[in-house]
């Protein structure tokens, strides 16, 4: 339709893209590819992958004239989907009027006013899949309807764990305990996770059961087999799907030909973070990429093992570096490599270091797709090229204190001043001309505030230095705390119950469990606590009379309670008027929201809709309303089940600092970026190993990782065959990945912080330590600018 010389001058000159060869000859052979060429793009950080994938979806439309009704796009996150089609869309409209404006393309005016973009079939896999089941599904059967991730945690909890009691078997406790090479923090909550993520791999690495039940020795695989075919059960009952039955189900209509008019429609299918797929979903891409070839189509997949994060979720990195290899076996299909390797976000300072750190242990390179070249610097003047910085004190109490001002200095105080090794002088602050404290972000391992004995870390330290300055400097971190270990959310969920169940009466006639019962008991006395407080005087309404008028059934203005349905969202929304966190504070809206799709999900596996039944006539039934609530939605909260969802967090408030764990920043980038090294490692205690430089335990599994200890568990049930690299290896391979890709955020300046421990003498894969042992940046991490 339109010529390629037209399309790339037209996105220099007006998308100011510069895609031409002598600029990046590898970004411009990926865009300018015809239809039927398959790619496999290994991307590097910064290396402008989702500029390539709009352009390369753009050209085929504009060039190829394939319409956006053949082309199906998938990626790792909601949020980077919605980024995508937003860019593909405003993109596409900016060409559009481009080419309609010009001489050459008016008899093309009507058929580019009619072009539709938005029939791209773009989204999260899981997002597609239901799009697709729901609409093409056979007479009379409904669509599928998705439960969340924090609402499988919660099913799993009450069907798997508390109706048989399996929550107290010990042999249960022994099995998790063993893959996860600890017994540390095992708690409820654990147990739950790890038969949710045993079952997810059932689906994920297409395991045979049966031979695994019948090869495992272990006394407690029938119980765990159980919970997880009770949960399973719950689900097909209720014609309802979790994610990876959702998938399953999808490549089942896919083979048996159920969904052979969608096949007919797709031209082209692309992949991003392709290194962060499983078994099904490669049988699923492979199953769209022949239908593709049969209509003279392709396949492209983009991704990058050196960032490969997910093995927790499922996620299997072999079948990136080996897609080429397995998609001509399986399909006949020959990808064209390409390298995307030229940086565009970071400093030279920071490519280089990003560059020496990945490939300073010679064993990972291995594990790495072979003949990828390194990441150059690109990017565009001006900058300042800051030296990589670091920070390590003897305590994690003066590193917080020093931390906070320098974060002080940089933000609010004219900037922080430092020499480097040379001597030569450099300042560090925020844009003034339009840059905010939404610049800094501290990437941790886990963002978490409070170690398990109650004692703060540095997250929870920088808030509370933060917040002491004047003017206070605000955080973001709503995963700091468990759900419900958080104040404002024990005062509501405390309030509801002594709503709907005053004096604990169905409470203590409902077999729940005794953690759970105590954390319902603490609840109520947080809320009795506030009470008399009445934290929003200006209420007409006390909070004391609004509780008493729900304890006995009469509501507020003289009106008597006949049968009635209260919604609990009606309840929430009426009490958190005396709770200002959950209406004035961005982290108290994140816990809101929370707390309201648990109650919404929850509702969809009861007899009584998440409403409260108050009919003075039939006590039986009200009784029987308030205990279901008890059990679907406050007990997960109170065992920890329910998590904060990443879809919660998809937007960062610009007037806070960041703090987020490394898997958070995914896909982000920041002019700051400030990343713990070592801030809780004091000594080269064995239970924190598995953090910086992991090790063996006499079994032969690693130390407190899971999902390493479940794949050797699993895999060799599997067409994949076990792992074939050790599970040590992997575990190296794995904190290399992550500090790969945290040190890769920062645009402008990279600062490393930790106790002095780490500086000096305790092997730590994040200061430059090799599995063989070798210290490369050597003591004192002399390769830092120290500050």
């Amino acid at each position: 339709m339109i010529s390629w010389n037209d399309f790339e001058n037209a996105v220099v000159s007006h998308l100011d893209r510069d895609i031409r060869r002598g600029r990046d000859p590898d970004q411009h052979d990926c865009i300018s590819a015809q239809l039927d060429q398959s790619l496999f793009i290994a991307a590097g950080p910064g290396s402008g992958k989702s500029t390539v994938i709009a352009l390369r979806i753009l050209k085929l439309i504009f060039v190829d004239n394939i319409d956006p009704l053949n082309i199906l796009v998938t990626t790792f996150t909601r949020k980077a989907a919605a980024e995508l089609r937003s860019r593909i869309l405003g993109w596409g409209d900016q060409l559009r009027q481009v080419f309609m404006a010009q001489p050459t393309y008016s008899h093309l005016v009507s058929r580019l006013e009619r072009l539709n973009l938005n029939n791209i079939t773009s989204g999260t896999l899981d997002s597609i899949t239901e799009e697709i089941l729901g609409e093409y599904r056979q007479p009379g059967t409904p669509p599928p309807v998705v439960i969340e991730s924090f609402v499988s945690n919660a099913l799993m909890t009450r069907v798997g764990l508390f109706i048989h009691g399996r929550h107290n078997d010990q042999d249960l406790k022994d099995y998790v305990a063993d893959l996860r090479g600890s017994r540390w923090g095992l708690g409820l909550s654990e147990i739950s996770a790890t038969l949710l993520e045993i079952k997810d791999r059932f689906y994920h690495d297409q395991i045979d059961r049966t031979r695994f039940v019948n090869a495992s020795s272990h006394q407690a695989i029938p119980t765990v087999c159980d919970a997880i075919h009770d949960y399973e059960q719950e689900l097909q009952d209720r014609l309802f799907f979790d994610f990876a039955r959702l998938e399953q189900e999808f490549l089942n209509q896919l083979m048996s030909g159920g969904l052979a008019r969608f096949l007919e429609g797709i031209k082209f299918v692309l992949v991003d973070e392709y290194q962060d797929t499983n078994l099904l979903q490669e049988q699923i891409y492979f199953f769209m990429a022949r239908a593709a070839l049969g209509n003279r189509g392709s396949i492209t997949i983009v991704g990058d093992d050196d960032q490969s994060l997910y093995r927790f979720r499922g996620a299997t990195v072999d079948l990136f570096q080996a897609f080429q290899r397995r998609i001509n076996s399986q399909s006949n299909i020959n990808p064209r490599p390409a390298y995307l390797s030229r940086n565009y976000r970071s400093t030279p300072l920071i490519v280089g270091f990003c560059n020496g750190f990945i490939t300073l242990d010679t064993q990972y390179q291995t594990a790495r797709v072979q003949n990828k070249p390194p990441i150059t610097p690109m990017r565009n003047q001006p900058y300042t090229d800051y030296p990589i910085l670091g920070m390590f004190r003897n305590d994690v109490s003066t590193l917080a204190a020093d931390l906070t001002q320098f974060i002080h200095r940089v933000i609010q105080g004219g900037g922080y001043q430092f020499r480097d090794n040379n001597r030569d002088q450099y300042v560090i602050r925020i844009d003034p001309q339009g840059g905010s404290p939404a610049d800094v972000a501290l990437l941790f391992s886990s963002p978490r505030e409070f170690d398990t004995s109650g004692d703060p870390r540095l997250p929870r330290l920088l808030r509370d230095g933060l917040d002491q300055l004047s003017p206070s400097i605000r955080v973001f971190n709503p995963r700091g705390q468990n759900l419900e270990a958080i104040p404002e959310v024990q005062e509501l969920c405390g309030l509801i119950l002594e709503c709907t169940d005053p004096g604990n009466g169905v409470q203590d006639n409902t077999n729940l469990p005794q953690v759970v019962a105590d954390v319902f008991d603490s609840w109520r006395r947080r809320a009795i606590s506030l009470i008399p407080n009445n934290p929003r005087p200006t209420n007409p309404t006390s909070l004391r009379r609004f509780v008493d008028s729900w304890q006995r059934r009469a509501p507020l203005g003289g009106r008597t309670w006949q049968k009635r349905e209260v919604p609990l969202i009606d309840l929430v929304y009426k009490l958190i008027t005396w709770i200002p966190a959950m209406q004035d504070d961005i982290e108290g809206l994140v816990y809101l929201e929370a707390i309201t799709r648990t109650i919404n999900q929850a509702s969809l596996f009861g007899n009584f809709a998440g409403q409260i039944i108050v009919d003075p006539r039939n006590q039986r039934l009200e009784d029987a309303s308030i205990r279901e609530a008890l059990w679907n939605i406050f007990a997960p909260l109170a065992t920890g089940v329910i998590e904060i969802d990443e879809d919660l967090l998809e937007t960062l408030p610009s007037d806070r600092v960041n703090i987020m764990s490394i898997h958070q920043s995914k896909g982000l980038e920041f002019p700051l970026v400030i990343v713990d090294v070592g801030s809780e490692f004091r000594t080269k205690h064995w239970k924190q190993a598995f953090k910086r430089f992991p090790r063996l335990n006499p079994s032969g599994s690693v130390d407190t990782l899971k999902s390493i200890n479940l794949e050797d568990v699993l895999r060799q049930f599997s067409q994949m065959g076990a792992p074939t690299r050790p599970p040590l290896d992997r575990a190296f391979d794995d904190l290399t990945r992550l500090y790969f890709e945290a040190y890769s955020r920062a645009k402008d300046v990279l600062l490393l912080v930790g106790l002095n421990s780490v500086r000096d003498e305790i092997p730590n894969v994040a200061t430059g330590w090799d599995r063989d042992g070798n210290w490369h940046w050597a003591r004192g991490l002399r390769n830092l600018v120290h500050i």
